[in-house]
């Protein structure tokens, strides 16, 4: 099967404030006030949140109009549970990511909720970035030092 690769670059711009080229856009980061950020931009896992938000309405959009089922508007709520400062925990009691993601979607549609049920379940096997946060997916990584000029 053809595989498609997608790419990102992360820059970091100054204390926790990193800046992400993606094809022509830009992303900010930053962190809240709270974990001593500047309160920019989202922090990463919120948008993390935001891609499987946005990943879950466009596989129903994709798959309603497959299915014939026409939907008039479309909220996904979500929410995850962390431990507080978990990337810090040094003695590794934690693991550093989110315990739990929920979602709620709110849809707007005259069609029966069996069909509507049908959909969800669709949606849930078929949306990428469901699929990557509900299985390990490999992560490979490499460094490469740049020395730097006195």
């Amino acid at each position: 099967m053809k595989k498609r690769t997608y790419k990102a670059e992360t820059k970091w711009i100054e204390g926790s404030k990193t800046e992400t080229k993606i094809r022509d856009f830009k992303i900010s980061i930053d962190e809240p006030l709270e974990f001593k950020g500047t309160n920019t931009a989202p922090n990463p896992v919120e948008l993390l949140l935001a891609a499987l938000g946005g990943c879950v309405i466009l596989t129903y959009r994709g798959y309603a109009k497959k299915v014939g089922l026409n939907i008039e508007d479309l909220i996904v709520n979500l929410e995850g549970d962390m431990i507080p400062g978990g990337w810090l925990d040094d003695q590794g009691r934690e693991r550093r990511g989110f315990k739990q993601i929920r979602y709620e979607v709110q849809i707007k549609t005259e069609a029966p909720e069996e069909r509507v049920r049908q959909l969800h379940e669709l949606v849930e096997k078929k949306c990428p970035v469901h699929d990557i946060l509900s299985h390990r997916t490999e992560i490979k990584s490499k460094i490469n030092m740049v020395k730097a000029i006195l």
